[in-house]
């Protein structure tokens, strides 16, 4: 038992000596790697809400990108993707959906870089078939969308078109004015100036159809007018300037208005037509702040295996270094003494 024992040492000896020792503990400080460490340090963040306009109007085919007859939703989505993948890690991100009069929060703040994968997978399946009202009342909806930001300490970022259903003439700003400062953020217009049929499409992405104005006004837009179209046959199309005052059935973008309402709510306001505007208003100094947040520590682990594999690589020669220079100075500590 003894004499195994004393080769077992020997044995841990010569590992030691090698530099084994060195390997084997680099290689146990990559074991917590694989759990995706995390630690809490200072930094810059932008926590940000993501709210994205899925009316119908959001079909309309007037964005310039990627290319030429792009719908204001897919713009929406593509500048919501890549604003969030410019935000720094640490940094927590929620999404909404607009309609009506309601931004509907879809998930928690969720840390970006940890996340991302998943959110963009959301992000890339948003559709306007996703909506539970046609009507939109924009100035409700940013108000809500503030008030969601705040419960949740995070910027906010809205983006639509910016025409509400049924359409009017000025936005009232009172509530917006009262929310003014409370949280930081940015309001984007999105699409053409040029008003346009507004598009039925499918759970493909295919246009199916158009807006008529005999449908506006069968939502209820124009009691006026509602005795004269439910005489129509079904089919038959109103006489020639019977519908004249009727223009919810066209959507064109309307910055002035979402401006005015930014400009209430004390938020930035841009027009979007390409991801990097979104993404320079993300990362801009309005939007960051400093604040402790988890950040990737694998990086901590790796750092120190490295490390202890360069002591192993190294310890045959160190080992003949060390002793030889303890004994040196062991020598002229003695011969100092003795002086």
């Amino acid at each position: 038992m003894k004499m195994r024992v004393l080769r077992a040492l020997a044995i841990a000896h010569a590992w030691t000596r090698a530099g084994a020792g060195c390997y084997l503990l680099a290689a146990l400080l990559l074991l917590p790697v694989w759990a995706e460490p995390t630690l809490r340090l200072p930094g810059k963040v932008q926590d940000t809400l993501f709210v994205i306009d899925i009316s119908e109007s959001m079909n309309v085919p007037d964005a310039e990108f990627p290319a030429p007859r792009t719908s204001r939703l897919e713009l929406a989505k593509a500048a919501t993707r890549e604003a969030m993948a410019a935000l720094n890690c640490g940094s927590r991100v929620s999404l909404a959906l607009f309609a009506g009069e309601h931004a509907v929060t879809l998930f928690e703040p969720l840390e970006i870089c940890r996340h991302f994968p998943a959110i963009e997978q959301v992000v890339s399946r948003l559709s306007t078939h996703m909506r539970w009202i046609g009507d939109s009342r924009i100035e409700v909806g940013l108000t809500h969308a503030i008030e969601e930001a705040q419960a949740h300490k995070l910027n906010v970022v809205f983006i639509s078109y910016g025409d509400e259903m049924p359409h009017k003439s000025a936005p009232r700003v009172t509530a917006l004015e009262a929310m003014r400062g409370k949280i930081r953020g940015a309001v984007f217009v999105v699409g053409g100036d040029t008003p346009l049929p507004v598009p039925r499409v499918d759970g493909n992405g295919q246009v199916t159809g158009y807006w008529s104005p005999e449908e506006a006004v069968k939502e209820g837009f124009y009691p006026n007018l509602l005795a004269q179209v439910d005489s129509l046959e079904p089919g038959q199309k109103a006489p020639q300037g019977m519908l004249d005052e009727v223009g919810e059935h066209l959507s064109a973008a309307r910055p002035a208005y979402l401006e005015a309402l930014a400009k209430a709510a004390g938020l930035e306001f841009g027009r979007l037509n390409q991801p990097r505007e979104a993404v320079a208003v993300v990362s801009g100094p309005g939007l960051v702040q400093e604040a402790r947040a988890e950040r990737d520590a694998r990086w901590v682990f790796a750092l120190l295996a490295f490390v202890m594999s360069l002591a192993g690589w190294f310890w045959p020669k160190l080992s003949e270094i060390l002793p030889n220079a303890r004994k040196s100075m062991m020598l002229a500590w003695k011969k100092g003494f003795s002086e």
